[in-house]
């Protein structure tokens, strides 16, 4: 009997070694993975939503730790829990140790969690399907937690500057321990939010869901195409065990907390000891095409409004006027879907007889949760100088009326004055007499009769007195205030020249002279309102509107600007007259320097401050 030859001269040597080389590789490869194991919570998850990888290790390897890297390239780690597990079978003890690690997917399609080296070994790659987010109006059974999002303009078309209502609600049928919103963020447009949030119940198809809604004002910059991104909501949602081992349900403490952003109170985190599953939703993005101001508007001034009002203090009754005595006027401006740094300041020309002294505008924004409503509120003081009758002229505030698609204009109505002699018969006040500045505004129109009673007593020479005595007074309060009046403009010119060495102004007037080299409009209304904010930090101005009629020269210039980026000739625009016009700064004009508005009673019932909200 011949014995198996299987030495190297053997023909079929070459291959029983590649058997047993095979043999070998399988043997070291099942012990390769023999110690560590990794699974995925689920298989399939839609897009922003997150999952949890389980990685287990036991043996030699369970006292290693993953390496994770490898995960960066199509997940981002959101966390990583770690527990350890002791068994004692028969006498026999066995280690093992667990991470669980929180996976947010970084794009839609099939992935692999690939390979991860826990110690010596290394885990099987696993593969997860992650599906693009069904579409809002068709919200499956499966989703727990979706947001809809919608914009409403009151109108079918949108302009620009016009206020666009942004409406995000998070809908939910699962207890939630925490969350947040992500604002919206745009290049091109003003974001507000507006109110607090708030909170209902709602049923789709047949399921119940609880929703939180949130408003946002957004007013878009310049015509065209306006993107709204994805508004994302990333919470953690009780976990199954964290719901079984809570005595307290989660809804009543989030209706408890409500008004201080419910999803950020660590309470709700720590109320179970569970910290529960984390997930993130997003809504679909909205895209709105902006329309330029109309070729055919006239108006001086662009405000693309719902509604827009005039109201005169004097409605009532008109006041009488005498002669050398102030008579104070309050117009107010309101518009909704304008804020108040939208709405020009009025003007109220000189007359003849009468000197007018107009104060800075009394400006606030108000809203409904809906709406922006912009108010400006005008006193002026009347101070004749001679009896007769004059006409007031009427003011007039042109605007572009959204919902019915033109033009229109909201008028105070012109009014005849008769104007008396002063108290004790004089029928006129020399122009010496009569004060260069405004006089004091505390008290209200209807005050005067009182003053008058005063200057008609009985004995005639008592009379004289008082009218000399008031004319002297007169007379002190403009040196006075004139006196307050320089030292104040002395001390703003010196601010004014100091703060021009500051960084950020140099670095605005570098980039305004850039871009008005270039000719480019868009660049040059930004870093021209960046300037502006620098000037102005207290009260910026909003839009180049606004910032045209602060300023003592190169108002036109920033007209045309303003005008060439709304009509749509943005490519004919040259910058060399604005920057020759703005070169030496910003100076503001007469009776047009910002100052910080004071407080104004709500002029709708059921309205509050634009801005203030829970949490």
């Amino acid at each position: 009997m011949h014995g198996i030859q299987t030495g190297p001269g053997h023909p079929r040597f070459l291959e029983y070694a590649r058997a047993a080389l095979l043999l070998v590789l399988l043997a070291l490869t099942s012990n390769l993975w023999a110690d560590v194991q990794a699974t995925l919570d689920r298989s399939t998850i839609y897009d922003g939503e997150t999952v949890t990888l389980t990685i287990e290790a036991s043996g030699k390897d369970e006292s290693g730790e993953p390496d994770l890297t490898p995960l960066k390239k199509d997940f981002e780690v959101l966390g990583t829990r770690s527990s350890q597990r002791i068994e004692i079978i028969n006498g026999r003890r066995s280690d093992s140790r667990q991470w669980q690690v929180e996976l947010a997917p970084g794009k839609t399609g099939t992935l692999e969690v690939p390979a991860l080296k826990v110690g010596h070994s290394k885990t099987r790659p696993v593969t997860l399907k992650v599906l693009e987010q069904s579409a809002v109006s068709t919200v499956s059974a499966d989703r727990p937690v979706f947001i809809r999002t919608e914009a409403r303009t009151g109108a079918m078309d949108v302009f620009v500057q016009q206020q666009i209502l942004y409406v995000v609600r998070l809908y939910y049928r699962v207890p939630l321990l925490q969350g947040d919103f992500s604002d919206p963020q745009l290049a091109d447009a003003v974001v507000e939010r507006l109110g607090e949030d708030r909170r209902f119940k709602t049923t789709i198809n047949g399921t119940d869901y609880q929703v939180v809604e949130r408003h946002y004002a957004i007013f878009p910059e310049k015509s065209g195409k306006l993107t709204i991104p994805a508004i994302a909501f990333t919470g953690r949602a009780a976990s199954t065990s964290s719901r079984r081992s809570s005595s307290m349900p989660t809804d009543p403490l989030i209706k408890r907390f409500f008004g201080r952003d419910p999803f950020s109170d660590p309470f709700f985190s720590g109320m179970t000891g569970n910290p529960g599953k984390r997930f993130r939703v997003r809504s679909e993005p909205l895209t709105l095409e902006v329309k330029a101001r109309p070729a055919a508007y006239t108006g001086k001034y662009w405000l693309p409004t719902q509604a827009l009002t005039l109201t005169d203090s004097w409605e009532d009754q008109v006041p009488e006027f005498h002669v050398g005595e102030p008579v104070t006027r309050t117009i107010t401006l309101k518009a909704r879907g304008l804020e108040s740094s939208q709405l020009p300041a009025l003007d109220f020309p000189s007359l003849q007889g009468v000197r007018v002294y107009p104060e800075q505008p009394v400006t606030e924004n108000l809203t409904d949760g809906d709406w922006i409503y912009g108010v400006s509120k005008q006193t002026l003081a009347y101070v004749p100088a001679t009896t007769g009758r004059i006409t007031l002229p009427a003011v007039r505030v042109d605007w572009w009326d959204t919902a019915k698609h033109r033009q229109r204009s909201t008028r105070l109505p012109a009014r005849e004055i008769n104007i008396l002699p002063a108290a004790g018969g004089a029928a006129t006040v020399p122009p010496a007499s009569v004060p260069e500045t405004a006089p004091d505004m505390a008290a209200p129109a209807h005050a005067q009769p009182g003053w008058r009673q005063v200057m008609q007593p009985r004995n005639g020479l008592l009379a004289a007195g008082v009218v000399l005595a008031l004319l002297a007074l007169a007379w002190w309060r403009r040196r006075y205030l004139a006196g307050n009046r320089e030292s104040a403009a002395a001390a703003a010119q010196r601010r004014h020249t100091q703060s021009s060495s500051q960084p950020g102004r140099r670095e605005s007037r570098a980039a305004l002279k850039k871009a008005c080299e270039a000719n480019d409009p868009q660049a040059a209304a930004k870093a021209l309102l960046e300037w502006a904010a620098d000037e102005w930090p207290q009260q910026p101005p909003r839009n180049l509107g606004v910032l045209a009629q602060r300023l003592e020269s190169g108002r036109e210039d920033v007209r045309r600007l303003d005008q060439a980026l709304y009509s749509g000739a943005a490519g004919k625009w040259r910058g060399e007259a604005l920057w020759k016009a703005l070169k030496t700064g910003l100076t503001s004009g007469q009776g047009r320097n910002s100052k910080k508005p004071e407080g104004l009673a709500p002029l709708y019932p059921a309205t509050r401050p634009a801005g203030e909200h829970g949490g």
